[in-house]
């Protein structure tokens, strides 16, 4: 990712592992606490910690001209990966997983879409409207004294994923926030690395704990789950650096990071055709006795995602709001 006028690669490492994490996250099979505690606290907020890293208001200071930059960069995809995917599911999708999906409603799919939760076709997605949100209500308290935009982040909001633009609005605000101090957070001696893995550590016990009140009290839940990953941050980010100083630049990281909307739209039917092909060709439940393919899938998946969005950036960079047509 680009900060300034160079491409810092400890950003695109932070992103690149993100995105694996998502991957392996929704790759059965489920490990509780493994998933929940390890995997779940640190792949969204560093995703949207990230996101408030790269925000800057100076470049488009204008209200309207940044709603309809990121319009471009978030809606344009959302929607043309929705309307495929849905076109799919209604002609084969509903058949091929069987009677709990057929009775679904066929504009169940479409009231999740405008809900800016689409979990029925392309649920991943959820992220994108929530980001969208998120970045809607920070533009809207940065230009709190401009009235006009106040009511129409709040309608925004409202309609997006408010309840997770709040929840991880923290992490964003984070990122942005504190640019300086996390472009300088590195594992500059042995006892200030062991700092930093052991809150990180700690975060996973928290997590732990926190999952028991999940469902008796959500609200502390979530308290405790926007502590757990400002805890995980500070670590998450320094390993990255330390990778990216021994690793440099990456072309096939760099092409991953940038295509992170492709694999965030394609990854859930990655892995259902890898679930059904390795179910098939072994026997059902194999992936319960052999948990090692939990990450083999998910490297696989990665792999497999490659080439498609190569072609989509090639061949159909409208689909994800690029090209001529989308340009500023």
């Amino acid at each position: 990712m680009k900060t300034g006028l160079q491409r810092e690669a400890w950003l695109d490492y932070v992103r690149f592992f993100s995105i694996f994490l998502v991957i392996v996250f929704h790759t059965p099979p489920r490990l509780a606490l493994f998933d929940d505690a390890v995997i779940l606290n640190l792949r969204v907020p560093v995703f949207f910690c990230i996101s408030g890293f790269l925000y800057s208001f100076d470049r488009r200071p204008r209200f309207f001209d940044y709603v309809k930059h990121r319009a471009k960069q978030i809606l344009v995809p959302y929607c043309t990966f929705f309307v495929a995917f849905y076109a799919l599911w209604l002609m084969v999708g509903r058949s091929m997983v069987g009677a709990e999906e057929e009775a679904i409603s066929v504009w169940a799919p479409v009231v999740e879409f405008i809900s800016g939760n689409p979990q029925t076709v392309v649920a991943p997605f959820w992220y994108i409207a929530c980001l969208f949100t998120i970045q809607m209500l920070y533009r809207g308290i940065e230009c709190l004294v401009k009235r006009t935009w106040v009511l129409p982040t709040c309608v925004i909001g409202k309609i997006w994923n408010i309840g997770n633009a709040l929840l991880f609005l923290p992490f964003y605000a984070l990122g942005n926030c504190c640019k300086g101090l996390l472009s300088r957070l590195e594992f500059r001696t042995p006892p200030g690395a062991a700092i930093w893995v052991a809150m990180a550590a700690a975060s996973i016990v928290v997590m732990v704990q926190a999952e028991n009140h999940r469902e008796s009290d959500p609200q502390m839940y979530h308290i405790v789950r926007i502590g757990a990953g400002l805890m995980v941050i500070p670590c998450y980010f320094c390993l990255a650096k330390w990778i990216a100083g021994r690793c440099g630049h990456r072309r096939v990281i760099e092409f991953v990071v940038v295509s992170g909307t492709v694999y965030l739209g394609l990854q859930n039917y990655c892995i259902g055709i890898a679930k059904m092909v390795l179910n098939r060709v072994f026997y059902d439940g194999v992936l319960l006795d052999h948990i090692w393919l939990k990450f083999v899938i998910a490297v696989a998946v990665m792999i497999a995602i490659y080439p498609i969005a190569w072609a989509i950036d090639r061949y159909a960079p409208w689909f994800i709001g690029k090209g001529k047509y989308f340009e500023n």
